[in-house]
């Protein structure tokens, strides 16, 4: 019976002991989790300010490229203004000095001298459509250049338009239980019960070998070995009578 008691004690603790170490691992991944979920949102706030000074960089790359897209534009256009300039000023020159209008006198000079003008009217009128119209398409090419810039620079602010976004926490594990100690409380009890009337029934089978001369001793081992019945303890036939010799000494 002792050997009984033991053997339920020792498997209370032993499961007891799995189950604490079931909870300990969980808890040990649980806690390995937590601290990989701080550090991913360390990894991420870090890489989001090192998106932002870039974003800074670029916005500011993006409108300088702009500035200096208008900057040529204006100078194209200064270009042909200063040409058209000298083109009208050599046509004046050139109707001054194709003049006859000093050396002829009545209508002929007057035809002529007209004609010149006409020339020289026609000829700016031409300059003028022609840088009008230049002025016109750098306007509508810085446009373009400014329209650009502003999809660059909103694509640039998608980028970094919003912050990382922090996920849920790891969720902490389920503990189990550990046995409930009413269970080996009740097995004590009912080895002890079993042990007792075990203890029983093997005086009663002395006395009745006793009584009968012809049973030896080791018939009467033998009887009670083969009635032996462990309830499914798995205790054998020695180790049973061992604890009850051990517990009863004096009724050897």
């Amino acid at each position: 019976m002792a050997i009984g008691a033991a053997g339920q004690v020792a498997s209370h603790q032993a499961e007891g002991a799995a189950v604490e170490g079931r909870n300990r691992a969980k808890l040990k991944n649980f806690d390995r989790a937590n601290k990989q979920y701080r550090d991913e949102i360390m990894f991420d706030q870090v890489q989001y300010e090192n998106d932002q000074i870039e974003a800074d960089i670029a916005y500011d790359n993006t409108y300088q490229n702009m500035v200096d897209q208008f900057a040529e534009q204006d100078v194209a256009l200064d270009k042909l203004f200063a040409e058209g300039d000298q083109k009208l000023e050599s046509a004046i020159i050139d109707m001054y000095e194709s003049d006859y209008a000093g050396t002829q006198t009545g209508r002929t000079a007057m035809r002529l001298a007209g004609r010149s003008a006409k020339k020289l009217g026609q000829y700016k009128s031409h300059l003028i459509h022609t840088m009008m119209m230049a002025e016109t398409d750098v306007s509508r090419a810085k446009d373009t250049i400014g329209r650009k810039a502003e999809s660059d620079a909103r694509a640039i602010y998608n980028k970094v338009r919003f912050a990382p976004s922090v996920g849920p926490t790891p969720q902490s594990p389920e503990l189990e239980a550990k046995p409930s100690s009413a269970g080996l409380i009740l097995g004590l009890a009912g080895t002890a019960v079993q042990g007792f009337k075990d203890f029983k029934s093997f005086k009663a089978d002395n006395k009745g070998l006793k009584g009968n001369k012809k049973i030896t001793s080791k018939s009467a081992e033998a009887y009670n070995r083969s009635n032996y019945d462990d309830h499914g303890s798995g205790i054998s036939y020695d180790q049973h009578w061992a604890g009850i010799n051990a517990m009863h000494p004096d009724e050897k």
